[in-house]
């Protein structure tokens, strides 16, 4: 078969030519690949306990492109890829959406639905610890007196806040903001961090949010 385009190819496939289906995966993998690369990444799915392998993402996002072939239409006048991205993409976003469902239901304590067994982040920080921590933000080198004292007044009035909520949003908020780690993670990494669905990590953020400005001076 002669080197044709991803519509060439897409066509041919659709009429059941199974040599131009597989010239499709593999005119395409570097893509597939890509995405895999960007999404395990931004998930934090390394440092996760789901399982899920980059080559677990791949071969989703090669079934994903394998469905578009049937619905894509050349008299649209739009690239093959640019209309399989979407297939390509929600197919591994399923296929983690479906593992934080499996992995919750089996390590999800019930009363207060946070997977505590599984936390690996730092305990609610003590007060010693908390002033230690809070203290080692003032760098005279860099930072004058004032801001020195600005940073550490509005560090205590926070922790304060955070002490006064439950341990279970403390210990969220405390990752999800970086100060377990000097690093924001996104929800969906969160989520995945304390094993649960990203619904339920929307909800528990915006609670204890809540709850935090309401205990701020």
């Amino acid at each position: 078969m002669n080197l044709q385009n991803n519509e060439q190819l897409c066509t041919l496939a659709q009429k059941g030519d199974r040599i131009a289906r597989d010239l499709l995966l593999v005119n395409n993998l570097k893509f597939i690949r890509k995405i895999v690369n960007e999404i395990y990444h931004s998930m934090n799915l390394s440092e996760s306990d789901l399982g899920i392998e980059k080559e677990d993402l791949e071969q989703e996002g090669c079934i994903g492109l394998l469905n578009a072939i049937p619905h894509f239409n050349r008299g649209r006048e739009i690239k093959f890829l640019t209309y399989a991205a979407p297939s390509i993409k929600n197919a591994m976003t399923n296929l983690i959406r479906k593992a934080l469902a499996q992995y919750e239901q089996r390590m999800t304590d019930i009363k207060d639905g946070l997977a505590y067994q599984k936390i690996r982040l730092d305990e609610v920080i003590p007060g010693d610890e908390r002033m230690l921590r809070i203290e080692a933000i003032a760098d005279p080198t860099v930072k004058s007196p004032e801001q020195i004292y600005v940073e550490q007044e509005t560090l205590r009035e926070l922790y304060a806040a955070l002490g006064r909520i439950s341990d279970r949003e403390q210990t969220y908020l405390l990752y999800r903001y970086g100060f377990t780690d000097d690093m924001e993670h996104t929800m969906i990494g969160t989520a995945i961090h304390f094993n649960l669905r990203e619904s339920r990590a929307k909800k528990l953020e915006n609670q204890a949010m809540d709850n935090l400005w309401l205990e701020l001076p």
